[in-house]
Formats: C-alpha cells, structure tokens, sequence
C-alpha cells in the first residue's frame, strides 16, 4: 500500500477499556479518482471481509474526497465494540 494521502489516530473508551484506533485514506484500488480507507484497530490492520479488490483486501468504500473517506473511517472507528478478541489480546 502507498503512503496514504490523509490519515489520523484516536481512542474509543468502552466498557473501562480505552481502544486505539488508526485510519488511512488511500486512492481507491479501482477508480484513481476516488478515495478509500484502511483502518487498524489496537495496531491490527482489519481486512474487509467483502474486499473492493482482490490484490487489496484492507480498503474500505469509495468516497468521492479523501476528507469524505477520511470522517467515514473516523465514523467507522467510532463505531468499534468492545469484542472477546480484543480483551483477550491485552
């Protein structure tokens, strides 16, 4: 993956337990003029589980700016719960 055009970290508190979150805007796998994002969940780089690209598994929508892939990752992060996954790997 290239080095992204936007990116911005944060933390969710959830449950008594503080979870770091990153996100990263990239150019879309398929469509240069538009805009996808990655984002990593306490370091762990999350795969989509409907990938946009079978050579890229990673990115997330397809937004027609960076600052609109940008607020939908931030969304997105926000979004996270708190899973049995995350607690065991503290």
């Amino acid at each position: 993956m290239d080095k992204p055009i936007l990116e911005k970290d944060g933390t969710k508190s959830e449950l008594g337990i503080t979870i770091q979150w990153y996100v990263a805007v990239h150019p879309h796998p398929l469509d240069q003029k538009k805009y996808s994002y990655a984002i990593a969940i306490d370091n762990v780089l999350q795969c989509n589980p409907s990938p946009i690209a079978d050579f890229d598994s990673c990115l997330f929508g397809c937004y027609e700016t960076a600052d609109q892939a940008l607020s939908g990752a931030v969304e997105e992060a926000n979004k996270i719960v708190v899973s049995p996954k995350i607690l065991q790997n503290r």
